[in-house]
């Protein structure tokens, strides 16, 4: 689990964040909708994996898979006017089964050391990106989600999370609830697939 520090560093963030100005501009008309910026929190990883790939459910060096439903994670990186964004280097980072973050300086001890926390990935010829993780699970203070950004060309054009479709902590859950209607754009609806779960979420670039 999240250390007391973790949490108290958390909950301040999240008091302070509450008065930010997280609001996407208005759609213009015949334009998609663009994903919510929301901020990167607290748990960004402080050193990197020596395997930063698409699947987070592996650790190179390691022969157990982690712990926690598979995840089939996948979807596109779009502009505004449906146009894939080629090559840009999508990230994402979350706890594992046990409600901890890695590389953020606390002991890897705590948590799952089959999980991978983090990994990066470059869109296709069609905007697509994959990963393979895990569905991800509720800790003191927040609802299941997974945070992400998307580089181009070095520069962070977007930070965001992603949160699942009918979890009961949603409404409970300061972040998701400020998002307002504007919530539907970074849910994700799973489905079964095989032993795990997949879904998708399409990312629109401002």
């Amino acid at each position: 689990m999240t250390t007391s520090s973790d949490r108290r560093r958390m909950l301040g963030w999240m008091g302070a964040m509450a008065l930010a100005p997280l609001a996407p501009t208005p759609a213009l008309a015949d334009n998609l909708a663009p994903t919510p910026r929301m901020t990167e929190g607290p748990f960004y990883p402080r050193s990197f994996p020596k395997d930063v790939d698409g699947d987070l459910t592996r650790v190179e060096g390691r022969s157990r898979a982690a712990d926690g439903t598979p995840l089939d994670l996948s979807g596109r990186v779009l502009d505004r006017s449906g146009k894939p964004r080629v090559g840009a280097k999508v990230e994402i980072w979350q706890c594992d089964a046990l409600g901890q973050y890695h590389h953020v300086g606390n002991a890897q001890s705590e948590g799952d050391p089959d999980f991978q926390g983090f990994g990066a990935v470059e869109t296709d010829a069609d905007g697509r990106y994959r990963f393979k993780t895990i569905k991800p699970v509720p800790y003191p203070g927040r609802t299941p989600h997974i945070h992400f950004n998307v580089v181009e060309n070095g520069k962070r054009r977007l930070t965001s999370q992603m949160f699942v479709e009918g979890e009961a902590q949603n409404e409970r859950d300061g972040l998701y609830r400020y998002l307002g209607r504007d919530a539907k754009l970074v849910t994700v609806k799973l489905e079964g697939a095989g032993s795990g779960l997949r879904g998708a979420l399409d990312i629109v670039l401002s």
